[in-house]
């Protein structure tokens, strides 16, 4: 014999752990967006402090470097040398973008 309230039970624990799923879900992906653009910045502003040490412009190597879904917010060169990166997170939609600031600086190799 069945009991009549336990009819309909499963669906509502269904209904109340789908929105915390996709909530989690959310914001995993956001956190992946941070690490990816950390990572892409960090590797963008040794490339251009590398290529600021030769002498050349830093500019083109940090767009070089950078994945097109990376946003540059800004490009400074402090008076101390060296090159200040400003990227903003990669969009994940109804999340807001973060800036990522990255600071580097090399030896000059060229006299």
């Amino acid at each position: 014999m069945k009991r009549r309230r336990d009819e309909g039970s499963a669906s509502l624990e269904l209904v109340g752990l789908v929105p915390t799923v996709v909530a989690l879900l959310g914001l995993m992906l956001y956190a992946a967006s941070f690490v990816y653009t950390v990572h892409a910045a960090n590797q963008a502003v040794r490339d251009g402090a590398r290529a600021l040490s030769l002498g050349q412009p830093a500019g083109p190597a940090i767009d070089r470097s950078l994945p097109g879904a990376v946003e540059v917010a800004a490009v400074t060169y402090p008076s101390t040398g060296g090159v200040r990166l400003e990227v903003r997170t990669v969009d994940v939609g109804y999340l807001p973008q973060m800036t990522v600031t990255r600071y580097a600086v090399m030896p000059r190799t060229v006299p």
